[in-house]
């Protein structure tokens, strides 16, 4: 693995100012959407890594047609002709998911328009398109703090898609007499919330949403994240010093925070199974619901 000590050597798409410009307007849901494309992302480029990516077409594979043809043309003396690609081995076809992979980093700062002074807003063909972006968000958890025992049908309609709605049963369930105003339900319910966590010793480990949210900012978690994983393709490392100075270069966060706070952090975000990530859709949701 190559080791980067010098800054200048950090390819320039991952300066701070460019993240800045591109994400400064993102709300909560959008912030969401963005990692949730990373989510996806990261085992597509752990399978590469681990050469499982794809299987090479062989000459025999075309004689059995063992395969969907994809038809390609070229130009030859003017007219439009038919030809085959030849097939490639397993090392360029990793080669090329690597590439295409490292485009897909370059551009994530990137907007999918441009201001053309003579045409208007077109599209950046450098930036490649979202895939049913509109659709993605629908695959999210189905997170709630509490269960509403009465909902059941209605929440498995709603969120038919929501990856573990069929777990939905293993929460806990609590009842509610709705005979009692809704500042005596609270209190109560604050009363024995108090009780659970004492008897359990298990203090609330996510931040109040604001807070969270500040957090993901200021640790550049969407910038980290997109670090990692270009690491990950190049196989280099930054070392820990040079990429904090990089991103905080005034000083906020040192190489040591960065390794023991902000790294793992987006780590966590990175994986959609743990408690932020969660958390982050689960306020996502309550944006949306606003």
């Amino acid at each position: 693995m190559k080791r980067i000590s010098d800054k200048k050597k950090i390819p320039e798409f991952f300066n701070n100012k460019r993240y800045d410009e591109h994400y400064k307007n993102f709300s909560v849901v959008g912030l969401t959407h963005e990692i949730q494309d990373r989510q996806s992302t990261s085992p597509h480029i752990n399978s590469i890594l681990e050469g499982d990516y794809a299987t090479p077409i062989t000459e025999d594979d075309r004689k059995n047609k063992k395969f969907i043809t994809i038809k390609y043309f070229k130009i030859i003396d003017g007219k439009r002709v038919e030809y085959t690609p030849p097939p490639r081995t397993i090392e360029q076809i990793i080669e090329d998911g690597k590439e295409s992979y490292l485009r897909w980093i370059e551009t994530r700062a990137e907007s999918e328009f441009l201001d053309h002074p003579q045409l208007g807003r077109i599209s950046n063909r450098r930036k490649p398109p979202r895939i049913l972006a509109g659709l993605q968000i629908y695959n999210t958890p189905y997170i709630q703090p509490i269960k509403i025992i009465s909902d059941d049908i209605d929440t498995r309609f709603e969120y038919a898609h929501r990856r573990n709605i069929d777990k939905y049963d293993e929460y806990p369930a609590i009842s509610i007499n709705l005979d009692f105003s809704d500042d005596a339900i609270i209190a109560d319910i604050k009363k024995h919330l108090k009780k659970l966590r004492k008897q359990l010793k298990h203090r609330p480990k996510l931040l109040p949403p604001k807070e969270f949210i500040r957090k993901f900012k200021n640790f550049r978690t969407l910038q980290v994240i997109d670090i990692l994983l270009w690491q990950r393709l190049t196989d280099q490392h930054i070392e820990y010093d040079t990429l904090a100075e990089f991103l905080f270069p005034h000083g906020q966060y040192t190489g040591k925070q960065l390794r023991e706070t902000i790294i793992p952090f987006a780590k966590k975000l990175l994986n959609s199974r743990s408690n932020e990530s969660a958390y982050l859709f689960y306020l996502s949701d309550q944006s949306s619901e606003k």
